[in-house]
């Protein structure tokens, strides 16, 4: 089968997702008259809410990244392969409902947990897509054993960044809620893997 439909789908969840987290920011029920004083001070009670959004929408855009990198180079998909992805789909979908959960309850430990834990479970089934299609020879024959292992490790270092989140969050919640803040801000820096990508693409061009 070609990945292309495999993409598709992918976009797909992760355009519906991206957007069922904006629709959990409620505008605020004003009494009227309405003056400023009160709707600044409406808003206020949403920065949670609101900051919940932005990360949410941040992490789900690293975890975006990384499946659209991966079939930058993967050439085809089968069973196995399928299965993997709609795993990894499922606790992307899931991402809304626990971003809302954290920031109705950010000093809930179990709120914490529950967040955390779909995101990692996102970021293990995404780790064994790539390793799998590795494996399988599902990747274009450009990609070297080296830049397929520094995928692999980029991705460890992710999820063990989201373990410790969570394991802080679950004693220390603010401090757990400013990890998974700077998540997405860590993805953003270059690594070791971006040179041998950019090889293996011309190589491959």
């Amino acid at each position: 089968m070609e990945s292309r439909r495999v993409e598709a789908l992918a976009d797909g969840v992760f355009a519906v997702a991206m957007t069922l987290l904006v629709l959990g920011v409620h505008l605020p029920e004003l009494p009227a008259p309405v003056t400023g004083a009160a709707l600044l001070a409406a808003l206020r009670a949403l920065a949670l809410s609101l900051a919940g959004y932005a990360v949410g929408f941040l992490l789900l855009g690293t975890l975006w990244l990384g499946h659209h990198n991966q079939f930058r180079f993967i050439r085809r998909a089968d069973r196995t392969l399928l299965w993997l992805n709609l795993f990894f789909l499922l606790a992307v979908a899931l991402v809304p409902f626990t971003t809302a959960l954290i920031a109705r309850y950010p000093l809930q430990p179990v709120a914490m947990a529950i967040f955390g834990g779909t995101l990692l479970l996102a970021g293990v089934f995404l780790f064994a897509h790539w390793s799998y299609a590795v494996n399988a020879g599902l990747v274009d024959d450009a990609v070297t054993p080296e830049a397929a292992e520094l995928i692999r490790e980029r991705m460890s270092m992710a999820m063990v960044a989201c373990l410790v989140a969570t394991i802080i969050g679950a004693f220390l919640p603010k401090a757990g809620l400013v990890l998974f803040g700077c998540m997405p801000v860590l993805s953003m820096l270059p690594g070791r893997v971006d040179p041998a990508l950019a090889e293996d693409v011309s190589t491959s061009d």
